[in-house]
């Protein structure tokens, strides 16, 4: 009987020793085990290099981005996600000042796409973007405008009547703005997309600029002027024509 019990004894510390040094070759290799299932580990951003303004990023890093709202050319070239929140003000002088620009001069022309992607940093900021979230195509540029130009007119505005009434002017109604916002849903999209980026991006504010492309993935964190993204973009413009 001991003999026994010692052999099963023998066969188990082999057995687990074996799926201790699994899960740490998994580890190692960028997979995480949990649950009894092994999944593969989101990759965290690490800026090999810098391009000029941005940081270079992984080739391979992708986000799961909704692109219902995106403007320009689905061909277009290089394709900007706009990482913003709608109470941070250097994100409406970009979104107000910046954005009409780069539309007047790639957007028009089919060299960039633009998708706005939520990043909201506070309770306010998050009500608005899951209003956005629940605009039709044909509002939600407009909304998104008014709602960074109308910045400090309900950043405050605690018992929504203001956002209502701004979601109201863009086709909803208060029943639908307030089925919007107890949107469980919607909150946990945002929130998730959100996450997503500051373990594979490493954003921490905002706004935030991440430019893909043929090239590779690269990325703007923080503020710029006009002409220093522009500049950016037609390097990497020509870098795609070589």
């Amino acid at each position: 009987m001991e003999e026994i019990i010692k052999k099963i004894s023998n066969t188990l510390t082999l057995v687990i020793a074996f799926f201790v040094s699994a899960i740490f070759y998994f580890n190692y290799k960028g997979f995480v085990y949990e649950d009894g299932k092994i999944f593969l580990k989101p990759q965290e951003a690490k800026a090999t290099e810098m391009n000029g303004i941005a940081s270079v990023l992984p080739k391979d890093i992708a986000l799961n981005v909704s692109y219902k709202f995106a403007e320009g050319s689905e061909k277009a070239p290089l394709t900007m996600y706009e990482f913003s929140s709608f109470g941070c003000p250097h994100c409406a002088d970009f979104h107000l000042d910046t954005m009409p620009k780069l539309k007047r001069d790639f957007m028009d022309k089919g060299l960039l796409r633009v998708v706005f992607v939520n990043f909201p940093l506070d309770k306010q900021s998050m009500k608005v973007a899951m209003l956005s979230e629940c605009m039709t195509y044909e509002n939600y540029t407009s909304f998104v405008d008014n709602m960074f130009s109308e910045q400090r007119s309900w950043w405050q505005d605690t018992d929504n009547e203001r956002l209502f009434q701004y979601a109201a002017e863009y086709g909803l109604s208060y029943d639908e703005a307030q089925r919007c916002i107890g949107n469980d849903a919607v909150a946990r999209d945002i929130v998730s997309l959100r996450q997503d980026a500051m373990t594979r991006l490493g954003i921490q504010g905002t706004p935030a600029f991440m430019i893909s492309g043929a090239d590779g993935n690269e990325i703007i964190y923080g503020a710029r002027g006009y002409d220093e993204v522009k500049n950016y973009i037609e390097s990497r413009l020509l870098r795609l024509q070589k």
